[in-house]
């Protein structure tokens, strides 16, 4: 089966909330577990010392350290009379005759032994110092009573009082003294590995408030999972759905974005992509209609003209056949400038670069256009500085035909009488061609879009100063071929400024 999104999110992060939760639970266990042992243990040396310092006093008290040194007097008749006292912490309730639960039915009838029975007999260590083992009514082990865990060692370390351990174990010890002289040792075995009674409940009441604050984790987990799985799906959703309509042509889609986060961003770059493709695609409809209304004039010149000849309106002369090749220039003109474009929005412009000079550049282009500023009164200067001839590696044609149609734009556009200013300088590793026109002024929220295919800055479509738009986005497109830039400005002339900044070696761009 093949989960969703909004399935793994949840199961990513409850697995990793319930694995957060166990690891908790495993670790507070072990502390408890370790906490409680050596809270065992504390209370078992505080136990032992309690005990060995009741056990010096009623040795003090009966005067028989030096029997009990020599061994000629009784540690089981002296334990006894210390458990009577009460001198021994934790004593069981068997060693009270008067809080000894009644015997079974059965054995009540039999006649109970005297309370002074004579010593016994052996090893010390063989029989307790009391009747029986204790245990509860219904038979349960004995709890973990301190008097059944006591051991007694004289001074040489021989045991003298409680049951001979079986192993080793690691017993708490601390000395029994009198008068600064030590007579023996008190000794206490550790207990069960299992707590029994009161500890087992605590163990088991702390684990089961472990296991529960588990459960109750892991369930406000697998919630704040759920909700967090879903609102974020949601959003993915959203934008699903809106690409899903970009791409089927639907530009105006748009994703609601509210937040700061990743996902956030991302909707931010499919609005800007779909904003993006209106306008490309409404650049796309523009282009076409404006391609086509740029073709359609000199075609239907030529048309009318060419009519006119074939009814006999116009006479077929030299005038004639002028006219109709300046057309047909300009159609080809337009077409090439159409074709560079293409080709320059598909790949780098085409361009064979060979040393020349940049000054010479400069000066041939201005020749060639002198007579039609003169006419156009217009005054056309070039500023070279000290520059006598700069040597470069450029396209020459196409460099000659940026010069070219900045020089046409600005003779097309420049309001008579005014002045044309071509400045050269050379920066570093560029050359920094300025050419800077009178009136009128190009308004600066159009500066930006002089670039643009097919734009003018007229409103009109009226082709009274001729030109087809493309003569800027030309000049764009071969400055970039040559890893060069191109900015327009306002003019302190009063008219527009272009700035052209190449490398003088352009081949290594």
């Amino acid at each position: 089966m093949r989960l969703r999104l909004f399935h793994k999110l949840f199961f990513l992060v409850a697995m990793i909330a319930l694995l957060a939760a166990l690891a908790m639970a495993l670790v507070l266990s072990l502390n408890l577990k370790r906490g409680f042992t050596g809270y065992l243990q504390a209370r078992d040396d505080e136990q032992l010392q309690a005990f060995v310092a009741a056990a010096e006093q009623a040795i003090s008290r009966r005067g028989n350290a030096a029997a009990l040194i020599a061994g000629t007097a009784s540690w089981p008749e002296m334990y006894a009379a210390m458990i009577r006292n009460g001198d021994v912490p934790n004593t069981p309730p068997d060693f009270n005759e008067q809080n000894r639960p009644p015997p079974p039915r059965a054995e009540r009838q039999r006649p109970r032994p005297p309370h002074d029975r004579p010593p016994l007999e052996g090893p010390p260590y063989d029989r307790p110092p009391f009747d029986r083992p204790p245990s509860d009514r219904q038979g349960r082990p004995p709890p973990e009573v301190f008097a059944l865990r006591v051991l007694i060692f004289n001074a040489q370390g021989a045991q003298m009082l409680g049951p001979k351990p079986a192993l080793q174990p690691v017993m708490l010890e601390h000395p029994i003294k009198v008068g600064g002289i030590t007579v023996a040792y008190a000794k206490l075995l550790p207990p069960s590995r299992v707590p029994h009674d009161l500890d087992v409940r605590f163990l088991h009441g702390q684990y089961r408030d472990a296991a529960i604050l588990t459960v109750v984790l892991l369930l406000l987990a697998s919630i704040v999972a759920y909700f967090f799985a879903r609102s974020g799906v949601a959003r993915l959703l959203e934008m699903q759905r809106a690409t899903t309509a970009i791409a089927g042509g639907d530009l105006a889609a748009r994703v609601h974005v509210n937040g700061a986060d990743e996902i956030s961003a991302m909707g931010l770059n499919i609005n800007s992509m779909a904003v993006n493709l209106q306008q490309l695609d409404a650049a796309r409809r523009r282009w076409l209609a404006e391609i086509s209304h740029e073709l359609r004039t000199p075609l239907s010149v030529l048309v009318g003209e060419l009519h006119a000849l074939r009814e006999g309106v116009r006479v077929v002369d030299m005038h004639a056949v002028h006219s109709l090749s300046e057309e047909a220039q300009r159609l080809e003109r337009l077409v090439n400038d159409l074709h560079f474009l293409a080709v320059s929005d598909l790949s780098t412009a085409s361009c064979e670069f060979a040393p020349c000079d940049a000054v010479r550049i400069i000066e041939k282009v201005v020749a060639r256009y002198a007579a039609a500023f003169a006419q156009a009164k217009l005054d056309l200067r070039v500023d070279c500085g000290v520059l006598s001839h700069l040597a470069v590696v450029w396209d020459h044609t196409r460099v000659d035909q940026l010069l070219a149609n900045v020089l046409s734009n600005s003779l097309r556009y420049t309001d008579a009488p005014g002045e044309l200013r071509v400045v050269l300088r050379q920066l570093d590793n560029t050359a920094q061609i300025s050419v800077d026109d009178s009136a009128p002024a190009v308004p600066k929220a159009l500066l930006g879009r002089l670039f643009e295919p097919l734009f003018r800055v007229e409103a009109s479509r009226a082709r009274v100063s001729g030109g087809s738009g493309l003569g800027l986005a030309v000049c764009q497109s071969i400055v970039r071929a040559h890893g060069g830039s191109i900015a327009a400005a306002s003019s302190e002339l009063g008219g527009l400024c272009l700035r052209i900044v190449l490398p003088l070696d352009a081949s290594t761009t």
